[in-house]
C-alpha cells in the first residue's frame, strides 16, 4: 500500500487532512451502496412528512460568514428542532422505531397499523412487553426514548462513561431507563446488543451496522435521506460545490452521499468527512484502506462523533464517495459554536451543540490553513453546505462553551 499524503494543519486548530485516493464517483453505484434505494427514500419521505409534528427544517444562507472565510457561499441546514426534538437523529431513530414496532403489531393483530395511531399511543396496552434498546452518546438514544414514550413501549438506553450528566437527565426525563457503562460507546453498544439478544421483548434500535445487523441501521439512514430531499428543494439551482459531513459511526455521512447521488447524480457536491482527532475511525480506515477500529478513550466534546468503529453499511459508501477526510481538535468545534451563536454581519444566529458545530468547525480548520484550503478547493468560488446536526442538547454545556459569561447569565 503506498504511503498516504497526510497534511498536518498549520493554522490555529490542530488536525490533519487527506484526499481520498480511492474516490470512485459513479453515481449509480453510490446511490445503492448504503442499503436503501431511491424508492425507499421516496417512501420514507412520504411517510415521515405525513406525521403531524413534521416540518421542513431551515436552510440558512450565511453570506457574512462566507465573506469572512473567503468562500463564495455558505449554507447551514439547521437540525436543531427536528420532529420536535433537538437533532437530526429523530429522522432515523423515530422512523426506524415506528417502522419496526408497526411491523411487529401488524403481525400480532393481523391488520395494518397507522403511524398516527401508533405515535398517539393508541396501542399502548399491546406494547407493554416491548422495550426499545440502544447505545447512545445522547441524541440517538433521546430520539429512541421519545418514540418509545409516545408509542407506549419501554426504553432502555446504554450510555458510555463520557456522556454528560445533563444528557443522562434528559434521557431519564423522557422516560427511559438509563444504564451507564464504565467504558466507551462501543462497549455500551455491546451491552445493548446483549440485552436485545437475551431479554424477551427487547428490540435493538441502532444506526450502526455490523455484518449481522443491517436492517434497522438501513432504516435509520433512509430516514436521514429526508433531510437531503429537503435541502435540495430549498437550494434550487444554487447547488453546493462542497458538503461537510460529520462522522461518528458514519451513518449520516453515508446517507447523504447515497441520497444526493440518487437525487443529483453527477451534480453531487464534493463530500468532506469531519471527525474529532481522538475518535477518527473513518480517517484511520481511509489510511488503512479497510474498516478499522481505533483505540483510546475517544474523549471529545463532540460526543455524538465518539465512535471507535465505522458502521458496516456506511464504510463502503464513504470509501468510494468521500472527496477527502479531516480530523480536528475540540477547540475548532467550540469556535464554530461561538461563530454560529454570534454570527458575522447580518447572518442569522444559530444554536449549535458541540457536535452540531463540527461541520462548520471543519470549514474553519481548512480555511485557517492555506495548504488545506488549496487541497480541498475551498476558495472564493466554493459554495459550502454544512449541517447543524444538533441544537443545545445539553443547555448547561452550551452556555459554558458557546456564550460569554454576560450572555450565559
Amino acid at each position: 500500500m503506498p504511503e498516504k499524503q497526510i497534511l498536518e494543519l498549520g493554522g490555529r486548530f490542530e488536525g490533519a487532512a487527506m484526499l481520498n485516493e480511492r474516490l470512485n464517483v459513479q453515481s449509480a453505484r453510490l446511490a445503492e451502496l448504503s442499503g436503501f434505494t431511491a424508492e425507499d427514500s421516496k417512501k420514507a419521505y412520504a411517510r415521515i412528512s405525513s406525521w403531524p409534528d413534521y416540518q421542513v427544517t431551515p436552510l440558512h444562507s450565511l453570506p457574512g460568514t462566507a465573506r469572512f472565510l473567503g468562500l463564495g457561499a455558505l449554507y447551514c441546514k439547521d437540525e436543531g428542532r427536528r420532529l420536535g426534538l433537538a437533532s437530526f437523529k429523530a429522522l432515523g431513530a423515530v422512523f426506524a422505531s415506528v417502522s419496526e414496532v408497526s411491523d411487529l403489531l401488524s403481525k400480532r393483530l393481523g391488520r395494518e397499523i397507522a403511524d398516527l395511531d401508533l405515535l398517539q399511543g393508541r396501542y399502548r396496552e399491546n406494547l407493554s412487553d416491548i422495550a426499545l434498546v440502544c447505545a447512545t452518546d445522547g441524541n440517538h438514544g433521546f430520539s429512541v426514548a421519545s418514540a418509545a414514550r409516545r408509542m407506549g413501549c419501554h426504553a432502555r438506553i446504554y450510555i458510555p462513561s463520557g456522556v454528560s450528566a445533563g444528557r443522562e437527565r434528559a434521557l431519564r426525563n423522557e422516560g427511559a431507563e438509563v444504564v451507564r457503562i464504565d467504558g466507551i460507546y462501543d462497549e455500551a453498544y455491546e451491552a445493548a446488543e446483549n440485552d436485545a439478544r437475551t431479554t424477551p421483548g427487547a428490540m435493538m434500535i441502532s444506526d450502526s451496522a455490523t455484518p449481522h445487523y443491517t436492517k434497522i441501521p438501513a432504516l435509520c439512514m433512509t430516514g436521514y435521506s429526508v433531510m437531503a430531499r429537503e435541502f435540495v428543494s430549498q437550494l434550487g439551482d444554487d447547488l453546493p460545490t462542497h458538503m461537510m459531513l460529520t462522522a461518528g459511526c458514519g451513518g449520516l455521512a453515508a446517507a447523504m452521499i447515497s441520497s444526493l447521488h440518487q437525487i443529483l447524480g453527477e451534480r453531487s457536491p464534493k463530500f468532506i468527512i469531519v471527525e474529532p482527532i481522538t475518535a477518527d475511525c473513518v480517517f484511520a480506515s481511509a489510511i488503512a484502506e479497510k474498516s478499522m477500529v481505533v483505540d483510546g478513550d475517544l474523549e471529545t466534546i463532540m460526543g455524538g462523533l465518539s465512535c471507535a468503529a465505522v458502521s458496516h453499511l456506511a464504510w463502503p459508501t464513504i470509501e468510494s464517495g468521500a472527496f477527502g477526510f479531516l480530523r480536528i481538535s475540540d477547540d475548532a468545534a467550540i469556535a464554530a459554536m461561538r461563530l454560529l451563536a454570534r454570527p458575522k454581519d447580518e447572518d442569522p444566529s444559530i444554536v449549535a451543540g458541540e457536535t452540531g458545530g463540527a461541520g462548520l468547525a471543519g470549514v474553519l480548520a481548512i480555511c485557517d490553513d492555506n495548504n488545506a484550503r488549496r487541497l480541498f478547493g475551498l476558495d472564493e468560488r466554493a459554495r459550502v453546505l454544512v449541517i447543524n446536526c444538533e441544537g443545545a442538547t445539553d443547555p448547561e454545556q452550551y452556555r459554558k462553551l458557546a456564550l460569554t459569561e454576560h450572555e450565559a447569565a
